[in-house]
């Protein structure tokens, strides 16, 4: 499986993802390229050669960062995913490409239309117009009207979910202050102890996760979720104990960033 050749992969029909020279570019406005990662761009191509299946987040460290895959940490590869994801975002692929499978791996599902294509001319490795991967294309769009890509909530829980990885890649002593304010379910279907964040105005969703995903609570785990009513990304903490002040823990970080209840 090379990243090397005059191959390019055209995604939705919509953005071309050409390996070689590790750039994301929209169909219609083929100039403006986002240039990625080295390792995303290898992971990004592991998972399209892999489409439908699920690959593990070992495999993606091998493949993304060779020999040195094992000193790579947890928040490096959490990062390198994000980006990636955050890329696409920016080039307004409609649906979510890359899908979380908790405990598991990452999968591009295999209704997604991705076709092999030559590379074009313009997206070469020498071309020299690029976007860093934290730009935006509304700065190159300006006069063209469009409704924001990332609403308030989904900021929150973006900046939740970065926080949540802050705290798993460190066993912490740290204050409990930010997970205070979370509510504990009165009534679950599981022997689990589940918190919900108590500034969403219904728990609707919360409820539902819990419902369709029972095989989340093992062995009386501690699952604190977030989520609200008006967005569609959830993302849940499942910890060996509660999160009190001064006292080391285990947690696994779960996320969606399109989950339909």
């Amino acid at each position: 499986m090379s990243e090397t050749g005059n191959v390019s992969y055209l995604i939705e029909n919509r953005i071309i993802f050409t390996p070689a020279a590790q750039c994301l570019a929209r169909v219609d406005h083929p100039n403006q390229r986002i240039k990625l990662k080295h390792s995303a761009s290898l992971c990004l191509l592991l998972l399209i050669q892999h489409r439908g299946q699920v690959v593990s987040q070992n495999e993606l460290l091998e493949f993304g960062w060779g020999k040195n895959h094992r000193q790579v940490s947890f928040n490096a590869f959490y990062q390198s995913i994000l980006s990636l994801r955050k890329s696409l975002l920016q080039l307004e692929l409609q649906q979510p490409l890359i899908t979380t499978i908790p405990r598991k791996g990452l999968i591009i599902q295999e209704e997604f239309d991705i076709q092999v294509i030559d590379t074009p001319e313009n997206n070469s490795a020498s071309a020299e117009e690029s976007l860093a991967p934290d730009a935006t294309i509304e700065e190159l769009l300006a006069d063209t009207p469009r409704q924001p890509l990332i609403t308030t909530a989904e900021t929150i829980m973006l900046a939740l979910t970065l926080i949540i990885c802050v705290l798993i890649l460190y066993p912490w002593q740290a204050s409990d202050d930010y997970f205070s304010g979370y509510i504990a379910a009165s009534k679950t279907p599981t022997d689990c102890q589940y918190y919900f964040n108590s500034d969403a105005s219904n728990f609707s969703r919360h409820t539902a996760f819990i419902d369709k995903n029972p095989g989340l609570c093992q062995s009386h785990k501690f699952i604190y979720i977030t989520t609200y009513p008006e967005s569609k990304k959830l993302s849940a903490l499942v910890c060996r104990s509660p999160i009190k002040a001064r006292q080391e823990n285990a947690c696994q970080p779960v996320y969606y960033p399109r989950y339909d209840s």
